[in-house]
């Protein structure tokens, strides 16, 4: 069936399955350790998640050089686990020379457990509950990577938002070997939420209520918790949309606008 008839309860359920057959699949083949396959098994999962007949996986692009992660007739999905800029010429190719509907789909861990594995072993010790929580306006600061193509109608971007585990090799500085170490694998084990983001309208549950209507960087950034340079990379994002405007500065800052949409 396809993923949008299902209720979010059978969302789930097909997620975890899929977990399930992905970790029996590794156990069983006979490969030795943590993502030795060419794809990560988060990237695989999700493009599993999106339509189950692999038949629609990797498939080429008609009129472009690309070969799309999951395409389903007139639907293309790509799937993105990391940061956004390296797939923006794709993105625009695909939007220049189709007429395809583009889905970006990111997921996001809210709900997130650490792993330590001994490189020369593959012992796993000190499984602990991370503090670090995703959210979905995590994905904000990744839009800038593709400014050129947001707002575009056909453009639209699908959260998944997942518990996950992070394998990490004991590989780094310090007596406990953890100081610099290597992110090996992040292996997802559940699915809390599914969003997609059709319109700019869709995007306003992610600016703070508190958010006065003429504001800084800085006051972005404090309210909705962003820091850094990804709190300017979000406000240019919002811009893009549709959302927020340049405006007049305040003391020494640029300042931003919000804007009305209906």
């Amino acid at each position: 069936m396809p993923l949008d008839e299902l209720l979010f309860a059978e969302k789930q359920a097909r997620f975890a399955r899929l977990c399930r057959e992905m970790l029996l699949q590794k156990h069983t083949s006979g490969e030795a350790g943590i993502g030795t396959l060419a794809e990560k098994r988060l990237h695989v999962i999700i493009k599993r998640y999106l339509c189950e007949n692999e038949d629609f996986h990797e498939v080429g692009v008609p009129n472009t050089r690309y070969v799309s992660d999951v395409r389903i007739e007139n639907e293309i999905f790509e799937v993105q686990t990391g940061a956004f800029y390296p797939m923006q010429k794709k993105i625009l190719h695909y939007l220049a020379h189709t007429d395809c509907t583009i889905t970006v789909v990111h997921p996001i861990a809210v709900k997130k457990w650490v792993s330590w594995m001994d490189p020369k072993t593959g012992e796993l010790t000190d499984r602990k509950r991370s503090p670090q929580r995703g959210r979905p306006e995590d994905l904000l600061a990744e839009l800038y990577g593709l400014l050129p193509a947001l707002g575009n109608p056909r453009l639209r971007f699908r959260i998944l938002l997942i518990e996950a585990e992070d394998f990490r090799l004991l590989s780094g500085r310090k007596k406990n070997r953890k100081l610099g170490a290597k992110k090996y694998e992040r292996i997802p084990l559940a699915l809390l939420d599914d969003l997609t983001l059709s319109r700019p309208c869709d995007f306003v549950f992610m600016i703070p209520e508190a958010l006065p209507d003429h504001f800084t960087v800085k006051q972005f950034s404090d309210l909705a918790k962003i820091r850094g340079r990804d709190a300017y990379s979000a406000v240019r994002a919002l811009c893009a949309l549709g959302l927020f405007a340049p405006a007049d500065p305040i003391g020494r800052s640029m300042g931003w606008k919000k804007l009305s949409i209906s």
